[in-house]
């Protein structure tokens, strides 16, 4: 994005609607940032080359064009004046050093980005909250919620028991007591 950035890879997890002119409205998820643009997660994967707009929580709307894809995921450099893409990467770094909290637990398995986002998060004491999937892995799931639960606290999404072992903005990781069958994790999946 800006040659005065580092170079290394870091990994950050934020919500994002993308459109452009060959596509329809359709949801992404940052996976990480580099120097050279951001990496999305996504079922829609936008053909090398193509402008595209991302609207990207925290961050705000952005205009990039494609440089990279491949299954699910999709890579961009930024279109946009030079201070403003070096506003973003340091927004987007100083997101991406808040969630860098290691999960308890096993996060070797693909994170996907699931159809249907909203899920129902029972607290230990039986209340229970909406709150809308980020991202769900076989092992675990990112929640975004309008009120902070504390890490440790068992949850339970939809139907599926864990713990919460991560907070970020807006939202926390939770790892499940028992991990999915990593085949039956598709953008279908229902906790």
């Amino acid at each position: 994005m800006t040659d005065s950035l580092p170079t290394d890879r870091h990994a950050v997890i934020l919500p994002a609607l993308c459109w452009g002119r060959q596509h329809s409205d359709f949801y992404a998820v940052t996976a990480d940032i580099t120097a050279q643009g951001i990496g999305f997660r996504s079922a829609i994967v936008p053909e090398i080359g193509i402008a595209l707009t991302c609207s990207i929580r925290f961050v705000g709307t952005v205009e990039t064009r494609i440089v990279t894809n491949g299954p699910n995921t999709f890579g961009v450099r930024l279109s946009v004046p030079r201070e403003r893409a070096a506003a973003i990467a340091r927004t987007m770094w100083a997101l991406a050093r808040e969630q860098d909290h290691p999960l308890e637990g096993d996060r070797r398995h693909r994170r996907i980005a699931p159809r249907r986002r909203d899920v129902l998060v029972t607290l230990g004491d039986g209340r229970a909250v909406p709150g809308r999937l980020v991202n769900v892995s076989a092992s675990g799931a990112a929640v975004a919620l309008a009120r902070p639960i504390e890490v440790g606290e068992s949850v339970t999404l939809g139907s599926t028991a864990g713990r919460v072992v991560r907070r970020f903005a807006e939202g926390i990781g939770v790892v499940f007591d028992a991990a999915l069958d990593p085949a039956l994790v598709d953008p279908g999946i229902r906790l």
